[in-house]
């Protein structure tokens, strides 16, 4: 009897819900593949506590192809490099044919990058991994305990709990002295909330001696130091640059609002674009949520049913950290900052990692 073969190419959130969706009797009737280059996904809720110094990277990692091979799915460690949709088939960096019937695509983004000469003190938020490796030399740098300087570029979510992390860090390490400055391109932080929200997180970042600046894009990083609209020389240690991934190279073509690239062909995460909606927030609860969606679109295609659509969430609940054991939780339009939705966060945080164990 021949089996269907299922393609998840990547091991981001969004598969990640497919993994644990599945039950191990639905994938034992299919050829289930998960193909990623890395045999663990770290949890992107956990990268700012591991900034601060709350954790270590092996505290956010799931061991992704374990826990697909224990499920019943088959892991190759490789990547796709081309798509082939007329053949209905995928090739790998090895060089491998693979055939399927469904393919899924959760890859993650492109890199968009800024011109540097300070390569070696530029640090991109994404891909994860590249970044955690980066990260281990600026740690080891905060633990001299000589004053430090930071850069951070970007003005949503990810980039303000980047520059807060940073924040923590430096005082942890007692190096208050060192100093963090977050730069946007646009008007106000995190445009996608409303702008008395993008107002009190700005207060809560100021409130927390990070400078900010905004209506500042930065087009070039020189050698140690970037030039402000003022005409001003800013020196840094290192520079983060935390701005929204471009669609995947691999996607021609935005997707459908059931998530499908063509009949047979499904994408989702920060490799994506859909067609008809407004530019999604590049967040692992969006990933989420499309995961599960995917999860059900599989079911029913796999059973002959038609896919449905997927329908994006008018109040996602966003947790950032705003401090030391301290937190801004968002839902629509209501917020509160404290303490209780750090510990909300921390509980959500340790539900999702046990989830895989």
């Amino acid at each position: 009897m021949q089996f269907k073969t299922i393609i998840l190419a990547g091991s981001g959130h969004a598969h990640l819900e497919i993994l644990k969706d599945f039950t191990e009797f639905e994938v034992s009737k299919f050829r289930f593949l998960l193909i990623s280059p890395q045999k663990e996904t770290y949890y992107s809720g956990l990268i700012p506590r591991m900034m601060a110094g709350d954790i270590t990277a092996k505290d956010m990692s799931i061991p992704s192809a374990h826990y697909a091979e224990r499920k019943g799915f088959n892991f190759i460690q490789d990547s796709v490099q081309s798509l082939h949709l007329d053949q209905n088939a995928v090739t790998l960096e090895s060089g491998k044919f693979e055939h399927f019937d469904i393919l899924s695509l959760n890859t993650g983004g492109e890199r968009i990058e800024i011109p540097s000469e300070s390569p070696s003190q530029t640090v991109y938020l994404r891909p994860f991994d590249s970044f955690i490796q980066k990260w281990q030399s600026v740690s080891e740098s905060l633990s001299s305990g000589t004053t430090k300087t930071f850069v951070v570029i970007g003005g949503g979510a990810a980039a303000v709990e980047v520059a807060t992390a940073l924040r923590i860090r430096l005082n942890k390490n007692f190096t208050s002295q060192g100093e963090v400055h977050l730069f946007c391109k646009g008007k106000r932080l995190c445009e996608s909330y409303s702008e008395k929200i993008s107002s009190k997180i700005l207060k809560s970042l100021l409130a927390f001696k990070i400078h900010v600046y905004l209506n500042e894009p930065v087009q070039q990083i020189y050698d140690g130091f970037i030039n402000t609209n003022r005409g001003e020389k800013l020196k840094f240690d290192y520079i983060f640059v935390v701005t929204p991934t471009g669609p995947s190279a691999l996607l021609t073509e935005k997707i459908n609002s059931k998530l499908q690239l063509s009949g047979n062909v499904f994408a989702a995460g920060d490799a994506t674009e859909m067609q008809n909606q407004p530019t999604l927030p590049r967040s692992g609860v969006i990933a989420v949520h499309q995961g599960r969606h995917l999860a059900q679109n599989l079911r029913k295609i796999l059973s002959g049913q038609r896919p449905i659509e997927f329908k994006i969430r008018k109040n996602q609940l966003n947790i950032l950290i705003t401090g030391e054991k301290k937190a801004r939780l968002i839902l629509g339009n209501l917020t509160w900052e404290g303490a209780f939705p750090y510990s909300i966060k921390s509980w959500i945080d340790k539900r999702y990692m046990k989830s895989f164990s």
